[in-house]
């Protein structure tokens, strides 16, 4: 059994989870034997059969190779990303021709049998035709997940804007940068690299963020589940919210867990349940927050951390961004 830690990890940045998540699915996907995650103090650890930064390199640039079929589809004459949760509003006659390119995708990948890629489209969302308000105008962006926070100035979109850039960047790494920026022993921000950078798309404040965990952050999104409404937006996991009151949250274990024990986890009400003490209009009663506690004890949980959700910019385009974690202990 051998470890890959993710040792430049800062548990109080959701960017760093959000990774951890993501490259547990990936090497997971990539059949990687006895796979499981863990925490060692503050850093995330993986360990696997025959596991080191060899796999771990190539497994990820696998990975990104494998998601250009779906990241660089695009329709219209704009080019936007078929696949983007949130796009800029449709003209008349342009929703039929998009829902029919997006189930061909949906179609191909499922006669190739890709349940990551097909999980990760559910819970990154779609533009929703399907919701509209009082006043009968269509509210396009209640399909996405909340995890999608790419900024919409300008016409830019998450799949466009954030993924397909992210693939080209990567793909072109020296070997052995994609395991360094991941196990923290180098950090390199091609997509921006200034200070300012924002390559991290609100998973964490502006400032730079390596590309291979930027990747593997984005793609942990699809270990948190989204449920579509018929009225308002789409529920996701791992959220909680009303209006401009927004909070992330996640957990800490000890213990080895499988990448399925973590997602049955992370899509839990308990979860949330723990993570909304002592938030006024969130929280539970009691009772209830002491059966998620347990619940969530019994299955080597001790502790959630919650992350306020802030908002920068312009009411027209807000950045929201996930800010430093609270933490609640159990």
């Amino acid at each position: 059994m051998n470890t890959f830690v993710m040792a430049g990890a800062d548990q109080s940045l959701l960017l760093h989870h959000m990774a951890f998540y993501g490259l547990a699915d990936i090497l997971d996907t990539s059949g990687i034997g006895d796979l499981a995650v863990e925490w060692n103090g503050p850093q995330p650890v993986l360990s696997g059969e025959n596991l080191d930064d060899t796999v771990v390199e190539e497994a990820v640039r696998t990975h990104i190779e494998g998601r250009k079929p779906w990241t660089l589809n695009s329709f219209g004459t704009e080019r936007r990303a078929t696949m983007s949760p949130r796009l800029t509003v449709f003209k008349a006659g342009e929703w039929e021709p998009h829902q029919r390119r997006r189930e061909e995708v949906l179609t191909e990948l499922t006669d190739g049998r890709l349940w990551p890629d097909l999980r990760y489209l559910a819970a990154l969302g779609e533009p929703s035709y399907w919701s509209f308000n009082f006043r009968g105008d269509r509210l396009q962006d209640n399909g996405a997940s909340r995890f999608e926070m790419q900024p919409r100035n300008r016409g830019s979109e998450f799949v466009g804007n954030r993924l397909r850039p992210l693939t080209e960047k990567l793909l072109r790494r020296r070997p052995g940068t994609i395991a360094s920026g991941l196990s923290g022993q180098t950090l390199i921000d091609e997509l921006d690299g200034k200070p300012n950078s924002v390559t991290a798309t609100g998973l964490a404040m502006p400032g730079p963020a390596d590309n291979a965990i930027v990747w593997c952050a984005l793609w942990g999104i699809g270990q948190f589940p989204a449920t579509y409404r018929i009225q308002g937006a789409a529920l996701t996991s791992g959220y909680i919210g009303r209006n401009r009151h927004e909070w992330f949250c996640v957990p800490v274990w000890t213990g080895r867990w499988r990448p399925a024990r973590l997602r049955s986890i992370l899509a839990s009400s308990q979860l949330r349940t723990a993570a909304a003490t002592g938030l006024a209009d969130f929280s539970d009663d009691a009772d209830q927050e002491m059966r998620a506690g347990s619940w969530l004890r019994s299955r080597g949980v001790i502790g959630v951390l919650r992350f306020p959700i802030a908002r920068f910019g312009s009411d027209n385009a807000p950045e929201r961004r996930a800010l430093r974690a609270e933490a609640i202990p159990l």
